[in-house]
């Protein structure tokens, strides 16, 4: 019987043993790896470092042409209100150009009807 327990034992340590080497291992591969993982921290924070005068610049830059684009938009938008008012305008003074033309001519067409024939006809215009 006290064989079978240190039997049981030494299986139960050797098991044991394997568990806490196999602990080890992986201790020293997670040490490998954080190490790494803080190199390459401290890279990107070193090549940051010195882009950051830069970026400051880039933003200072993009602020002064957004405010460029916004004056531009405002100018656009007045010329355009600007434009349509002279097309509405000029349709306008069209349209009466050719009201008053055709006013005209139908006066200068009835008065030469009247003084040739005397008599009002009935004359359909083509358009």
């Amino acid at each position: 019987m006290i064989w079978i327990v240190i039997i049981l034992q030494l299986i139960i340590s050797t098991g044991l043993l394997y568990a806490s080497w196999q602990v080890w291992l992986l201790k020293r591969s997670l040490s490998a790896t954080v190490l790494t993982v803080d190199g390459w921290t401290e890279a990107c924070e070193n090549g940051l470092q010195g882009s950051n005068p830069g970026l400051e610049i880039a933003r200072e830059g993009v602020g002064s042409a957004r405010k460029q684009y916004q004056t531009l938009q405002n100018q656009l938008a007045k010329i355009r209100n600007l434009l349509s008012f002279l097309a509405r305008g000029v349709s306008f003074v069209s349209s009466r150009w050719q009201q008053s033309r055709k006013s005209s001519s139908r006066t200068s067409a009835n008065s030469s009807t009247k003084k040739s024939s005397g008599i009002k006809q009935n004359v359909k215009r083509r358009r």
